[in-house]
């Protein structure tokens, strides 16, 4: 944007639009370049009445209205959470640049959607977290580089409101609820002021969450009590109510004194206190009118410089705190009815599996047996004589001549999931096992023979992926404090090796045939995708880039020329997750780092997702490729 006056608009006359027209007259009024340009409701009257309210020059009685109108620079959508998504997405196919109050959307499945919608249409898009854009977060953050407080150690916060007569707010269709309201601003100010100096001072690892909930007689969250700690050893003890007496403040604490923020939303006064309690300094922040003003400013300032998100708001910090938030719902038990719970997600009692075999060079597709249960991951041996797969905890062999199956004798390793590779040897297999005692993925290998298993690595969970040519060497994913990270560790046990560190899901290593690289699926850039490292972790390059589709298990076949994955629309998972029952698409890139890889292009669309190749089924050929996709009877 070269202009230097910013045409402001207002999509959405409630409360919270109120609040922003003032801001925005404000800055007007003090010729501060933003322009009170147009507003926007669902009826003419009513936009009409607010416009002459607070002195905006265009009223328009629909929302596609104002998204229509080329001369607005920034739309602010003011409506109810549960909103936003369509609000969002109308407004980016028409072009529009956004700041969209918080909470962003409902959950994070719809923001990576508008994220991904906005990045394609080369669109502003911005939430409207105000706190994050304060002169006071600054202050404080000044404070404690200064070393004021010492080294900081954890915080308290607590916003909490009797708010549960808004219907807004008591109404589950309506994503109401304290954590998207309130909960968010308590959530906000941990991760604002608990910082890691190791990674830059920008962020925190959360290695553990405790939390609980009372819910609301509607179904919604009421009361929420959340515990947080970091890799770092600073903790976060937050609270949000939305039927609690008013308490909006929050305390940073430090070995050498403490910092109280009243009103943890817009901080209107910071405080300063001695290790011993006493006040030492207290400082109101400036304001311009309500603070709203400051993320007007701020977009206005990343539109001139040409960007596409804010600093203070970027994109993956929308997605780290939605993802957070819906971790913490799932946790409770509280889902709007517009969202798929996870127990409808993961229902397979009335699965049908269909065993089958692509061939890359004929594009035939030849089913080898029907299951009326579930079976997964089928591997491909080394001589090409069967397959293996898992079902009911157990692994099963299939020979390609005849179609006779055999259950593999694993004893005690009767939970298996599909994550499992064949030994080099074509002694067994090596199965990630959730064991007994806890419920957690274990690496074993199991026997043809009838051996008994061996563990291979006591720290869990771990599932295995990837298996060098050679057998001597194992590559998994593991959760570690809090992360998942890829892993390696040597067939017979020992001491594993961490080969990624980057914040979100790493998930899925593989070897190639040569054992020089680790191909795997990382979502570190927001949405999943495929990558590629050295297998010493060095050189991590993404491999395919699509933002409307997830991409999972990236398999390289044994020639090292095509890489098979499965990928799953935007619509129908959040990036880190691969969850079963989804209508899929297997891809396939071809190519070499001589030639260059292809874009994946598609092979097959069907019904799948957990369980159709999440292991490596190419055919020792490196033509043909084994696969599981599913019916519901």
């Amino acid at each position: 944007m070269n202009k230097s006056v910013l045409k402001f608009a207002i999509l959405g006359c409630g409360h919270i639009a109120t609040k922003m027209a003032a801001a925005v007259k404000a800055l007007e009024s003090r010729g501060m370049g933003v322009e009170a340009y147009a507003v926007a409701s669902r009826t003419l009257e009513k936009a009409q009445k607010f416009a002459a309210d607070y002195g905006f020059k265009c009223a328009y009685g629909s929302y596609a209205e104002l998204a229509q109108d080329s001369q607005v620079d920034l739309i602010y959508v003011a409506t109810p959470h549960s909103e936003h998504f369509n609000d969002i997405m109308l407004c980016l196919e028409h072009g529009r640049n956004l700041l969209v109050e918080k909470a962003f959307t409902a959950n994070a499945l719809l923001a990576s959607q508008a994220i991904a919608l906005a990045e394609e249409k080369g669109t502003f898009l911005c939430e409207a977290m105000w706190t994050r854009f304060l002169p006071a977060v600054q202050m404080v953050r000044d404070w404690i580089l200064a070393g004021n407080i010492g080294r900081v150690h954890g915080v308290e916060a607590e916003f909490s409101m009797p708010l549960s007569h808004i219907e807004r707010l008591r109404n589950p269709s309506l994503a109401g609820g304290a954590l998207l309201d309130l909960g968010i601003y308590s959530l906000t100010f941990a991760d604002l002021f608990l910082t890691d100096p190791e990674i830059g001072g920008q962020g925190n690892h959360i290695v553990q969450t405790k939390s609980a909930c009372v819910k609301f007689h509607t179904g919604v969250d009421a009361t929420d009590w959340i515990d947080l700690n970091y890799s770092n050893g600073q903790v976060a003890h937050l609270k949000t109510s939305m039927v609690a007496p008013l308490k909006n403040d929050g305390t940073i604490f430090g070995t050498e004194g403490f910092i109280r923020v009243q009103n943890l939303n817009d901080m209107v006064e910071i405080q300063r206190f001695d290790v011993a309690g006493a006040l030492v300094e207290s400082v109101t922040p400036p304001r311009i009118e309500n603070c709203y003003e400051y993320e007007v400013l701020g977009c206005k300032a990343a539109l001139k410089k040409g960007l596409k998100e804010c600093p203070e708001m970027p994109h993956a910090k929308t997605m780290q705190m939605m993802t957070q938030m819906d971790k913490l719902r799932e946790s409770w038990g509280v889902s709007y009815p517009f969202e798929q719970s996870p127990g409808e997600v993961w229902d397979r009692s009335g699965n049908k599996s269909f065993l089958q075999v692509y061939d890359i060079e004929t594009g035939k597709t030849t089913l080898l047996k029907e299951f009326d249960k579930v079976i997964e991951a089928p591997n491909w041996s080394a001589d090409g004589k069967f397959l293996t797969y898992n079902s009911e905890g157990r692994i099963y062999k299939y020979e390609l001549e005849g179609g006779s199956i055999t259950e593999v004798p694993s004893y005690f390793v009767d939970n298996c999931n599909n994550d499992h590779v064949l030994a080099s040897d074509g002694s067994g297999l090596y199965v990630s096992h959730h064991t007994k005692e806890d419920g957690l993925s274990r690496i074993y290998k199991i026997y043809f023979d009838g051996r008994e298993p061996e563990l291979v690595t006591p720290l869990a969970p771990s599932y295995l992926h990837g298996i060098t040519t050679d057998g001597k060497t194992l590559a998994y994913c593991a959760e570690r404090n809090g992360e998942y990270d890829i892993y390696s560790i040597p067939a017979a046990g020992g001491n594993e090796t961490r080969l990624t560190s980057s914040l979100g899901l790493n998930d899925g290593p593989e070897y190639d045939c040569d054992g020089e690289y680790i191909w795997f699926n990382s979502v570190r850039t927001g949405r999943m995708q495929a990558w590629r490292m050295k297998a010493d972790g060095s050189e991590q390059t993404q491999m395919t880039d699509d933002p409307h589709w997830n991409t999972w298990f990236p398999h390289i076949s044994p020639d090292r020329k095509k890489v098979v994955m499965i990928a799953y629309h935007e619509s129908d998972v959040r990036p880190g997750d691969h969850v079963p029952n989804k209508d899929v698409e297997i891809r396939l890139m071809t190519g070499s780092d001589a030639s260059g890889w292809s874009k994946p292009r598609t092979l097959l669309k069907l019904f799948g997702g957990q369980g159709t190749i999440n292991v490596n089924s190419w055919a020792p050929d490196s033509q043909r490729f084994a696969f599981v996709s599913y019916a519901l009877e």
